[in-house]
């Protein structure tokens, strides 16, 4: 749940509406620039956007505040509108919970065990019972990638250094809309998606406070080493998209959003 929401969380920081954008990112070894699979295409048009991830068989088409999942080998999706967020996001906070319970009730060596069997994936304030608190902040040091100048943010998780971000002004890119201010009527009408997850919902917050659109991202580990792999916008054109993008392709069965544990 957590991946899907920080999905939604990108797929909105890139919406627009008006005219047709198509955006790709790839990720990539920060040194050599070797591309690690395929680029992820996000096209948008009108207010709706459609959104291919590599390595996967499958995308996302958001549209009149629904979020659609396909599945190209099932040839399946699953439509998820606010109110199934919010049920989504409260019965996996209900879950987190629970799990936090159990883990207070083990041994430091038990603790240690479930920690190692997660490798690092366990929730946010899983451990501490605590969310995780988060900081963005714009360091004014500028740089350039893929040939756009752009101003370095940090983004800080419980005061250590998670990301670095390269900005730019949502003016500067490619779309005769006013990106920010469509991109914050999407976020906020997806407002109860994340707040019911621990430190989700504050993540997404301090994400949108960024002024701007993040065309490069560094991460970091928790020890404050750069990690090898950074993810970058290397294209973002204007151009008309089909409208049959937009549409839940011909033979596709809707398929149930799966509770917890299935």
């Amino acid at each position: 749940m957590n991946k899907l929401l920080f999905a939604v969380a990108a797929v909105l920081a890139a919406t627009t509406a008006g005219a047709g954008v198509r955006i790709e990112t790839v990720t990539r070894d920060v040194k050599t620039k070797v591309a690690d699979g395929g680029a992820q295409v996000m096209q948008v048009q009108d207010g709706k956007v459609r959104i291919q991830i590599p390595k996967t068989s499958g995308g996302m088409i958001l549209k009149n505040s629904i979020l659609y999942v396909l599945d190209d080998k099932k040839k399946t999706y699953m439509e998820m509108d606010k109110e199934t967020m919010r049920k989504g996001a409260e019965q996996a906070g209900a879950a987190m919970k629970q799990m936090r319970d159990q883990m207070a009730k083990m041994t430091p060596e038990q603790r240690a065990q479930m920690e190692k069997m997660m490798g690092g994936n366990l929730p946010p304030g899983m451990m501490s019972g605590k969310p995780d608190t988060w900081a963005a902040n714009n360091t004014g040091k500028t740089d350039t990638s893929e040939g756009r100048k752009c101003t370095i943010w940090t983004l800080n998780k419980n005061g250590k250094l998670q990301e670095e971000l390269c900005v730019v002004p949502f003016s500067s890119l490619p779309g005769k809309e006013d990106l920010e201010k469509t991109f914050k009527e999407l976020a906020a009408s997806f407002e109860g998606m994340a707040n019911g997850l621990p430190g989700v919902g504050d993540a997404a917050k301090v994400r949108n406070s960024i002024n701007g659109f993040p065309v490069r991202t560094r991460f970091f580990e928790a020890g404050g080493a750069e990690r090898a792999m950074e993810t970058v916008v290397t294209q973002w054109v204007e151009e008309s998209v089909p409208a049959a993008k937009f549409e839940i392709p011909a033979g596709y069965q809707k398929k149930s959003m799966p509770k917890m544990g299935e």
